[in-house]
């Protein structure tokens, strides 16, 4: 399972993913993701900084679901600061259009169009 803590912020919905007992359900990921979804917000951001090299196969699924959801309504999903093992997890479930990489939270504000304001 992982723990997510989530953040909003004026343009987007920060959700924080963190390990958990790797066997468990994804409730609180896919709770957080439905919350972020009703937050109306045009962008949500899954920072996996914390989670090392793994994702479950569940949290994976969860994230493709949440992100051709997301798309749906042109919104947009951004998976910032994943290790090469959470890329390759969600590649697994590669459908088209590809979810969105972002190196850092600058990133992900670039990728959804935001303008930072210094």
């Amino acid at each position: 399972m992982t723990t997510v803590y989530h953040e909003l912020l004026p343009e987007s919905y920060l959700l924080l993913l963190t390990p958990g007992s790797p066997n468990a359900p994804e409730y609180a990921l896919d709770y957080s993701l439905k919350c972020a979804c009703r937050s109306g917000k045009p962008s949500v951001w899954v920072d996996c900084e914390l989670l090392g090299d793994f994702l479950s196969a569940e949290a994976a699924r969860t994230l493709w679901d949440f992100h051709h959801m997301l798309q749906g309504q042109h919104r947009q999903l951004v998976v910032v600061h994943a290790s090469d093992g959470v890329k390759q997890a969600l590649l697994k479930w590669r459908l088209t259009p590809s979810i969105c990489f972002a190196s850092t939270l600058i990133d992900a504000a670039w990728q959804s169009g935001l303008r930072l304001v210094a």
